[in-house]
């Protein structure tokens, strides 16, 4: 009841329509097949991820010369903040007797989080953009060096370098590889 005697005032009420749109048939067939489109892409991506087909992948590129080869094993694509495998491998059939020299692109190692070098080199150095990692000489034929980091978030889409051999007595080998980070 109101102050003056009366009943209350009802709250006005809008009516909502429960009729179909008069949108026209072309524009309803547009939005189911966007909508369709849009299911497949998401099922596709499911996919991929599924078959491990989005995650990290390596590779290995090498080159051979008068009985020495020199082997990279790197990360083709990566993601940001994912451990980023790079190892080098250098096989000589007649053994090591000096040390050996590597040179990488610095521009590609500044793009990573680094945390260690196995084995650890006897001397680093720059020359120009080339880092230059000197090892002492290995017992057996083979020197294997692997590196510990991650891609920082800032590597960007890709970076291409070239890994060389410099060592006096050994032939001059030089692979060239590319890594690129998936957002």
């Amino acid at each position: 009841m109101t102050a003056q005697g009366g009943t209350a005032a009802r709250p006005s009420v809008r009516s909502t329509p429960t009729r179909p749109s008069t949108d026209p048939i072309e524009k309803l067939r547009r939005y189911r097949a966007a909508r369709r489109a849009g299911l497949v892409a998401i099922g596709l991506i499911v996919l991929l991820g599924i078959g491990n087909l989005l995650g990290p992948r390596t590779s290995t590129a090498a080159v051979s010369d008068e009985g020495v080869e020199l082997a990279v094993t790197y990360t083709r694509v990566t993601r940001s903040g994912l451990a980023t495998p790079w190892s080098v491998q250098v096989r000589s059939s007649a053994g090591f007797s000096r040390p050996i020299t590597l040179t990488t692109s610095a521009r590609y190692f500044e793009r990573f989080d680094f945390n260690q070098w196995y084995p650890e080199p006897a001397s680093t150095s720059m020359r120009g953009d080339l880092l230059v990692l000197t090892f002492e000489p290995p017992e057996g034929d083979v020197l294997r060096v692997d590196f510990d980091g991650r891609a920082s978030p800032t590597f960007g889409l890709g970076s291409a370098t070239t890994t060389a051999l410099e060592s006096p007595g050994m032939p001059p080998l030089s692979v060239e590889y590319r890594t690129v980070v998936m957002p």
